[in-house]
């Protein structure tokens, strides 16, 4: 059994698929029971709005809808592609061979998460945006659905990945998203320097200490202080969560907020002591 990041948590219980993950069961038990819920105990108030108008808003933006039927569409495709693997390779999958429905169900953010992205995305107003691992471009269409007039930069190694999301993008009438099939390190460094600024960088590929940390030292080069990082998988592997725990350590982050599935870091100024948050969403 594999406990997967799609499959990990159904209504508040451990489901599983194929194989077991011990370092992300133990660290889920973990995390149920000291993190916080609704908003109850954080006083940072710039945490405290994020918890109103991101984590536990429940209004249903006008674009779910659309992106519901795109996702549900990418549950039922039969079809099949090879892909290839970079970094710390698949934990879900044992093969490069996979059904389009099977990477829907089990290698891509839940609708929740897509929708906090959706949420966090439009808090802030982001206009300059870098994804690092497109999959089949879902959470990208997420991030491009929130303002038509940002630029949403996704990078991705796998080819035939880059180009199915490339072709869902254009096929649901989203055509804001610059995809970039190449490998991160080569791609990010280009982008970095052809931009004035990074307002937002969700990181879900290569899940590596090294990786990680390179792509974080990177992007600090155009952070300002409304930017916002946000790591995915950071209970993926003793790796990922060992990288986690130094990237909030960092001078420059003000504030981390670990949801579990996302490990989230911000570098606003107005808060002068750190604050480390979990909280259960």
């Amino acid at each position: 059994m594999l406990i997967t990041k799609q499959r990990f948590l159904k209504n508040n219980c451990i489901v599983p698929a194929m194989k077991i993950n011990t370092h992300q069961i133990l660290h889920f038990m973990l995390h149920f029971f000291v993190s916080k819920r609704k908003g109850h105990g954080v006083h940072s108030p710039l945490a405290y709005s994020l918890c109103e108008n991101v984590f536990y808003n429940t209004d249903s933006f006008y674009a779910f809808k659309q992106l519901e039927v795109i996702r549900n569409g990418l549950l039922q495709n039969e079809t099949a592609i090879e892909v290839e693997d970079f970094g710390a390779g698949s934990k879900t999958f044992s093969t490069k061979t996979r059904k389009i429905k099977d990477i829907a169900a089990k290698g891509i953010s839940t609708k929740k998460q897509s929708e906090l992205l959706y949420k966090l995305l439009n808090f802030y107003g982001a206009e300059t945006c870098i994804e690092l691992g497109t999959s089949l471009g879902l959470n990208t269409c997420y991030l491009a659905s929130v303002n038509s007039k940002a630029k949403i930069i996704s990078i991705e190694g796998s080819k035939t990945l880059s180009d199915f999301a490339s072709q869902l993008a254009q096929k649901n009438g989203i055509n804001t998203i610059e995809f970039v099939n190449a490998k991160f390190d080569e791609a990010l460094s280009t982008i970095l320097e052809k931009i004035k600024s990074l307002d937002f960088l969700y990181v879900d590929g290569n899940h590596t200490y090294e990786a990680t940390l390179r792509y974080f030292q990177k992007a600090l080069e155009k952070k300002h202080n409304g930017s916002v990082f946000i790591f995915d998988d950071i209970y993926w592997s003793a790796d990922m969560t060992r990288v986690w725990k130094e990237l909030k350590k960092h001078p420059a982050v003000t504030l981390s907020i670990d949801t579990f599935y996302f490990g989230m870091v911000f570098f606003d100024e107005s808060i002068k002591e750190k604050v480390d948050l979990k909280m259960y969403i």
